[in-house]
């Protein structure tokens, strides 16, 4: 059941005016855009699917891969957009037709020509989809839409990239290409992609079209089974029949051909498309070398309209190449050849990490000399001759001859005592035996005496001892208002170090 009724206006231009097929994730409708009159197919996932967060990444997927490809086999994707409960729709091409499904339910296994010439349309969709990191992963007959094309001719349209895998993006939905969920139809999977889904790339498409062409041929499935586990397990195991045993208009070269497809080592079947292509084009009819030469062509040039991947870490190019300029220039400027920089290791080492590491290197080399360039610009005199200290210091902080001459160790001479503190009066600290006692009262409870005040006498300006001299403690206030405890004194003028 579709989430828009017919009659409904979506996105105020698109109004749906019927279904036309439905999915296990989503309910296709016939609609038509109110402004320039066309018809359009608008996409929907279907009710029950429209909060799971993994149908609406897939379901998005397929728009975003889509929106990729310009080629006349593939289902071109217009606009997309949210209905109001926040339910994704698509916007395609309206296609008027019929899946190549419903064809083989109707008629059967194909004539070989037909056959070949509709996998080989389906290769050249395959090819600026391949070309461009995109894996379908659902090549099947129901994907495959047969109509007439400009010239009346049979026009094959590739559908549903839902399940695509882009190479080398990061899937922004965890379990988007989960290793345990089931990625395709078991019947037209891969063994790889059995095992990890996310782990496949164009030649899992190779082994569908394979499939596809078994299918079409014989009107078979290559791998059979009562249940869906024993499907996997014969699509892991067993060896299909060859299809010129099931059909015997079959041509040899062309069963080697499906059969190649069908090989469990992926190393072992068709590198691409195109190579596929060219084992087909002598089976297809008179058109089939054209096509055959445009899969070429598509896979050429879409590759190298691509812009280049990042330089991985020992690819062969740049620093990274053995052979490259910057590794003969660096060879030279380590007065060493080729062969001893392979002995060395340096030629197994990534020659990013090598630069990267002498960078670094050269940095903190000048680095520290800037440091100690820093350091000595900034750094105070030397200390001046002892000679020069020694009678600078008073008499009596002398070194004596007898102590320079004696294997005493020599102490630091201590710093000068400021003026202002040098005269200030030192206090000597109360013993045991001058605090006074406890005085006893009538009453049986003992006090202590009241503290005299103790008040400090004022120095002498010049005086030459550094003991101050008694102090009266009786006295209350020995100093007028006006008299400071530290009279203004000027510091002695010290020689200056170096002098």
């Amino acid at each position: 059941m579709a989430p828009v009724a017919p009659g409904a206006v979506v996105a105020e231009k698109y109004r749906i005016d019927r279904m036309i097929g439905f999915g296990g994730m989503g309910v296709v409708c016939e609609g038509v855009h109110l402004e320039l009159g066309a018809k359009v197919a608008v996409k929907f996932v279907r009710p029950e699917y429209a909060h799971d967060e993994r149908v609406v990444a897939r379901f998005l997927s397929e728009a975003r891969a889509a929106a990729q490809l310009r080629s006349e086999h593939t289902c071109r994707v217009m606009d997309c957009g949210r209905l109001a409960t926040g339910s994704p729709y698509l916007v395609m091409e309206y296609l008027d037709g019929a899946d190549l499904r419903r064809i083989l339910a109707a008629q059967g296994c194909m004539p070989v020509e037909d056959a070949v010439s509709f996998a080989l349309q389906a290769c050249a969709a395959l090819a600026e989809a391949h070309a461009r990191g995109i894996v379908h992963r659902d090549v099947k007959p129901e994907n495959l839409f047969l109509m007439h094309g400009p010239d009346g001719g049979a026009l094959i349209k590739v559908l549903d990239f839902g399940i695509s895998k882009q190479l080398g993006a990061i899937q922004g939905t965890r379990g988007l290409t989960d290793s345990s969920d089931s990625m395709g139809s078991p019947h037209h999977m891969s063994p790889e992609q059995m095992i990890d889904p996310s782990a496949v790339d164009a030649r899992t498409d190779i082994w569908s079209l394979g499939v596809l062409l078994y299918e079409l041929l014989t009107g078979h499935l290559p791998f059979k089974g009562d249940s869906v586990p024993q499907v996997c397990a014969n699509v892991m195991t067993a060896a299909p029949p060859s299809p010129c045993e099931i059909n015997p208009e079959i041509p040899e070269g062309l069963a080697a051909v499906v059969l190649r497809c069908l090989d469990k080592n992926p190393d072992a079947r068709f590198p691409d498309v195109a190579a596929l292509s060219r084992s087909l084009k002598d089976f297809g009819g008179s058109a089939a070398s054209a096509t055959a030469a445009r899969v070429s062509r598509i896979l050429e040039r879409t590759r190298s309209a691509q812009p280049p991947p990042p330089a991985a870490i020992g690819s062969e190019s740049g620093f990274n190449s053995v052979d490259s300029p910057a590794h003969r220039a660096l060879a030279n400027a380590l007065g060493v050849d080729d062969a001893p920089l392979s002995i060395a290791g340096l030629r197994r080492r990534p020659w990013g990490v090598v630069v990267g590491v002498l960078v670094v290197l050269v940095s903190v080399v000048a680095a520290g000399i800037l440091w100690r360039k820093m350091r000595v610009s900034n750094a105070e005199p030397g200390p001046a001759d002892s000679s020069s200290l020694s009678a600078a210091l008073p008499s009596d902080l002398r070194e004596s001859p007898t102590a320079r001459q004696s294997g005493a160790p020599k102490l630091a001479p201590p710093l000068p005592i400021p003026p202002t503190l040098a005269h200030a009066p030192k206090l000597a600290p109360a013993s045991a035996s001058a605090r006074p006692a406890a005085v006893v009262r009538d009453d049986g409870v003992s006090a202590k005496p009241a503290a005299k005040k103790i008040v400090m006498a004022a120095p002498k300006p010049n005086a030459g001892s550094m003991r101050p001299k008694p102090v009266d403690t009786e006295a209350s206030d020995p100093f007028p208002a006006s008299t400071s405890v530290y009279p203004e004194l000027k510091p002695p003028d010290l020689p200056t170090p170096g002098e």
